[in-house]
């Protein structure tokens, strides 16, 4: 009877089969040789040229990335402004204990003196709830969070963009004499307004 191969190599193979590598191995070592002057000055000069290359091109994209970062963003771009987000906001209507209001003057340190709509002038302050950078300028129309035991102060926590005032005006939420000033569109020429960092404070 034939003996059926049981799939499972025999003693001989499970030698064999280290020797051949270490066999392998060695021969591979002898074929490998270190590089003589020549080819390690020719290795050297290769690499240097690669870095060379590469910081060239790095230099040269940064030196024309950066006007035109600064043709098409300008101002506006590096204020934060038009985050790159084409989505309206939803408009956001004052509650009870808040009050629209306009920026009459920056007093500075994250303050502003603003008149609120029911007709009382207060002194208001960014809020932590605001945690982008935001950008407040003499004619904006804010959102005010009245204080119970100091009437005289508020806190602001957010400010309307030009469209967004209209809107709440035409809804009647701001009176029919209001003015709406394009203040972001002004504040690229004049330098009266105030940048309050949320995360500074």
């Amino acid at each position: 009877m034939e003996k059926q191969d049981s799939g499972i190599p025999s003693g001989n193979a499970l030698v064999e089969a280290p020797k051949q590598l270490v066999k392998e191995a060695t021969w591979l070592l002898r074929r490998c040789t270190k590089p003589n002057r020549k080819e390690y000055l020719q290795i050297v000069q290769a690499v240097v040229m690669g870095f060379l290359v590469m910081g060239f091109v790095g230099y040269f994209t940064k030196l024309v990335h950066i006007p035109i970062n600064n043709i098409i963003g300008g101002k506006s771009r590096r204020r934060g402004k038009n985050d790159g987000d084409p989505v309206k906001r939803e408009l956001v209507f004052k509650e009870e204990g808040q009050e629209y209001a306009v920026v009459l003057k920056m007093l500075g340190n994250g303050r502003v003196s603003a008149k609120c709509f029911d007709k009382e002038t207060r002194i208001a302050q960014i809020r932590g709830s605001m945690r982008k950078k935001v950008w407040i300028n003499v004619g904006d129309i804010i959102l005010v969070s009245l204080r119970d035991f100091q009437d005289n102060i508020a806190d602001i926590i957010l400010k309307y963009n030009p469209d967004e005032a209209r809107d709440l005006k035409t809804y009647g939420e701001l009176p029919e004499d209001t003015k709406i000033e394009d203040t972001e569109a002004r504040s690229d020429e004049e330098d009266n307004d105030i940048e309050f960092d949320i995360d500074e404070i």
